[in-house]
């Protein structure tokens, strides 16, 4: 009888080893889905954030996209512009300048003709 007693205690030993291993188990896994969860939601929030700045960035190149767009239009049609008065300017003449000035037209014509001259 007592080595029936004997063995009824070292299987209930037994057992509560056991039993305390898989409580240790499932304390393991609890904190285990416990420190998964943590991780997933702080990873979550950190990607949120970055996705928010990296939206926030694309839209700051956009911005500065256009506006270089608009001085580069703008550079262009000063560029036109400085092209069209140098245009005019090489078409000036003085035939030009002085048609419809006789004053101006007669002082040219006398530039132009030999000179006179002078009492001998």
């Amino acid at each position: 009888m007592i080595t029936l007693l004997r063995n009824a205690a070292i299987n209930s030993l037994k057992c509560k080893t056991e039993l305390a291993l898989v409580k240790a188990q499932n304390i393991d896994i609890t904190q285990f889905e416990s420190q998964l969860e943590t991780f997933k939601t702080s990873f979550s929030k950190n990607y949120d954030l970055a996705s928010r700045h990296f939206q926030t960035a694309i839209a700051e190149i956009d911005k500065s996209i256009d506006h270089l767009q608009k001085t580069k239009d703008a550079l262009i049609g000063a560029d036109r512009n400085l092209r069209l008065a140098n245009d005019k300017a090489q078409d000036v003449t003085i035939k030009k300048l002085t048609r419809g000035n006789p004053t101006m037209a007669a002082k040219f014509a006398e530039l132009k003709s030999p000179p006179a001259e002078a009492a001998e």
